[in-house]
């Protein structure tokens, strides 16, 4: 029934996009490759919806996406810095122009509180309480409600920006009854389990955990320069602009707070095919990610040159594998790596990604001199070490198969393969794997599933291998979240399981250390370690490749996600 459904959904889409261009408009039209699902800035469930959760909420601090510099946004200006021996203390002051939706103006009690849901017992906010460890306390100015200051343990240069890198949500709409008013930031943390069985924390989580922080646009309405106006479900999300919105009275040369456009939409169209069809027939504006082959030939197209212009920033996105190393026959890293050795990524680099890559040993950017470890050799594509390593792991190769006995039963050797759906780069991926596998007698079997099944198949260790993108940034090196085993638990983003006590002990190194030598050492370890243990196989970092309708200036592209400022768009004057 679900594949029914599917087939006249895209055949819907499919004939939607076959009309006539869309006249001159202000609204731009944006691909979006899933639906968000979610728009809670807490826990939030996508890049989709993490590009329209900062279209309506905004941070105190953000990078401007062309240049990286540190910009304040909520901010008034960039923190002071006040370094002690075990804690910094960074000192804010908010915009005294920054206003909610109704009016009232942003306080440092809202930044409070907005930290306060990091830490709030019962409610879905691991990721971003792993993300913030580091912020210990907030101390509010009682003479002056736009002062804070934000009490960190030790100081790290990542700091500079995550210390104001997260959504301020407005206090008096999310906790209008002040259930969570009487617990400080630092009494979250500190009795986090006794608190469990408090009756207000309770009551907090109940509310907070509501469909209506979801999707209700009552209940979606932050600072930023657009509210949600309508969402159909796997069809579109429509954002418009606010009326009297605090940020269009600043001066001209706030460049980085900006709506400028009326109307913004993200249609929803997860098959790659139908969406080169409604951009080639001006049904959206603006197309990132898109497939290397379908970006050459665009770029001959000149038809298609004449309304449109293509970019290719280089990323910070990597494309890698993962092993549930939980599974009892891929506990041995020996048969992780020999399995890495039958990825043949050069070959990916140049036939899939003709040259739209580089390929990488870790999650650190090969263009990133200081902290890239130079020393580490990718695996080789190489069946026969592939099958010595198997050897070595116990696998005994029998009947055109591999087998070996695990806790008393013979357990053959063949892996299932997931991917998102409708990506072509994985499909790609997935064959060349596939058929190099065969050649040794090992049986790969290809499972593309809808993008949410699968997050929530990785979050519950339900799967064996899978291919994904990783999205990061210039500005920080904090793998709590992703690799450390306190993140491994179900429900965690650690989905491979992997993790050492001494890769543990570094990431939290990685975090507290200032010395840039120091932290070079330690990053350039554990990329060994990463490597030694196989859970996750860095393929290559992309360029990003983007289509925009000339109709618009002002992109800021750039290789930041999700690589131009929609906000930031001017419509030309015909």
């Amino acid at each position: 029934m679900r594949r029914a459904n599917l087939i006249v959904l895209i055949f819907t889409l499919f004939f939607s996009f076959c009309g006539e261009p869309r006249k001159q408009s202000s609204v731009v039209s944006v691909r979006a490759t899933q639906d968000p699902e979610n728009l809670n800035p807490v826990n939030y469930a996508n890049a989709t919806a993490l590009e329209i959760v900062n279209l309506l909420y905004q941070s105190l601090l953000a990078p401007d996406s062309e240049t990286t510099q540190i910009h304040p946004l909520l901010a008034e200006q960039l923190p002071q810095v006040q370094q002690k021996d075990s804690a910094s203390v960074f000192s804010f002051k908010l915009r005294k122009e920054a206003r909610w939706s109704n009016n009232q103006p942003i306080t440092a009690a809202d930044v409070a509180f907005s930290l306060k849901l990091f830490r709030c017992p019962l409610i879905d906010n691991q990721r971003l309480a792993g993300r913030y460890h580091f912020i210990k306390d907030i101390k509010t100015d009682k003479e002056n409600p736009a002062a804070f200051k934000l009490i960190c343990e030790k100081y790290t240069s990542e700091m500079d920006l995550m210390t104001g890198d997260y959504a301020i949500l407005p206090e008096y709409l999310i906790d209008p009854k002040g259930l969570l008013k009487e617990f400080s930031l630092a009494d979250l943390t500190q009795h986090y389990d006794s608190l469990k069985n408090n009756p207000k924390i309770k009551a907090f989580a109940t509310w907070f955990s509501s469909e209506r922080f979801n999707r209700d646009k009552a209940y979606l309405q932050g600072s930023g320069g657009y509210e949600l106006e309508d969402w159909k479900t796997g069809e579109y999300v429509r954002l418009k602009k606010k009326q009297n919105w605090w940020g269009a009275n600043l001066p001209k040369d706030s460049t980085i707070i900006t709506a400028n456009p009326q109307n913004i939409t993200f249609k929803i169209i997860p098959d790659n095919a139908t969406a080169l069809l409604a951009l080639k027939n001006q049904q959206i504006d603006v197309f990132a990610g898109m497939p290397v082959n379908a970006f050459q030939q665009l770029a001959a197209d000149k038809t298609f040159k004449g309304n449109f212009n293509l970019y290719a920033p280089a990323s910070y996105d990597i494309t890698y594998m993962g092993f549930n190393g939980r599974l009892a026959k891929f506990a041995d890293a020996r048969t992780r790596q020999a399995i890495a050795c039958l990825l043949d990524v050069d070959q990916y680099v140049k036939a899939i990604q003709n040259g739209f890559a580089t390929r990488t040993v870790g999650l650190i950017s090969p263009t990133d001199k200081q902290f890239y470890n130079e020393a580490i050799k990718p695996f080789p594509f190489d069946p026969a070490k592939a099958q010595a390593l198997l050897r070595e792991a116990g696998w005994i190769e029998k009947d055109k198969g591999w087998g070996k006995k695990i806790n008393g039963q013979w357990v053959p050797l063949s892996i299932n393969l997931n991917y998102k759906a409708g990506n072509s780069e994985f499909e790609n991926i997935a064959l060349v794997f596939q058929d190099a596998a065969a050649k040794i007698n090992i049986p790969v079997m290809i499972q593309p599933m809808e993008g949410l099944l699968l997050t929530n198949n990785l979050a519950n260790h339900n799967f064996e291998l899978f291919i994904r993108y990783l999205a990061g940034n210039p500005f920080v090196t904090n793998y709590y979240e992703i690799l450390h085993t306190a993140s491994a638990a179900p429900g965690g983003a650690n989905y491979t399981g992997f993790g050492t006590p001494e890769s543990d002990r570094l990431i939290e190194q990685i975090n507290k250390t200032a010395d840039l030598n120091l932290k070079a050492k330690y990053l350039k370890r554990f990329q060994a370690i990463i490597q030694e243990q196989s859970n996750i196989i860095p393929l290559y970092f992309s360029k990003e490749r983007i289509a925009v309708s000339n109709r618009f200036t002002n992109l800021k592209i750039s290789g930041l996600k999700p690589g131009y400022d929609v906000s930031a768009f001017i419509l030309k004057e015909q």
